[in-house]
């Protein structure tokens, strides 16, 4: 149950699906946020009587600037995530797990095309049976593929199938 593999093969099935980037606009500011913190709180707290604030303060601005900076390189590196270009939205992207005697109605669900049916079933926590699921916000663009664990590895059971386009 490989993620790359699987939208990999999301991009292939259909030329509306594209990676692309997320916005970076949310990390820039709060690396902004994180520098800018300190200054303001010289500015506000500049009485030494408020040292212990000041220190609290910096160390904030500090964290705030470090995870702005890991965030923004996590959003600038990598192949993208999967995008909609109809719909304008990025794909979200989740693991169902089903119990392993559910296999066929899963199988069922997902060759015919029915994402209502798919998402009917019950889920459980024992991942014996696993589809990854990638779909709009509005479940117009539903696309699937199921995995069953056997000898301590995941197996792909069906290909990467679009039930909604």
């Amino acid at each position: 149950m490989n993620k790359i593999k699987f939208f990999e093969a999301l991009y292939a099935s259909t030329p509306s699906i594209v990676a692309r980037h997320k916005s970076i606009v949310l990390p820039i500011a709060l690396i902004i946020l994180g520098i800018a913190l300190p200054f303001i709180s010289m500015k506000l707290f500049g009485d030494p009587s408020y040292d212990d604030i000041n220190s609290s303060i910096v160390l904030v601005g500090i964290a705030l600037a470090v995870g702005g900076g890991i965030w923004l390189l996590g959003r600038i590196t990598g192949s993208g995530e999967p995008f909609h270009t109809g719909k304008g939205a990025f794909l979200t992207t989740r693991t169902l797990s089903f119990d392993r005697s559910r296999r066929a109605e899963v199988l069922k669900a997902i060759s015919s095309g029915e994402s209502e049916a798919l998402f009917a079933i019950p889920t459980c926590e024992v991942s014996a049976l696993c589809v990854m699921v990638s779909h709009t916000a509005d479940k117009a663009f539903v696309a699937a593929q199921a995995f069953e664990y056997a000898e301590l590895e995941y197996r792909e059971l069906c290909a990467v199938t679009v039930l909604n386009k």
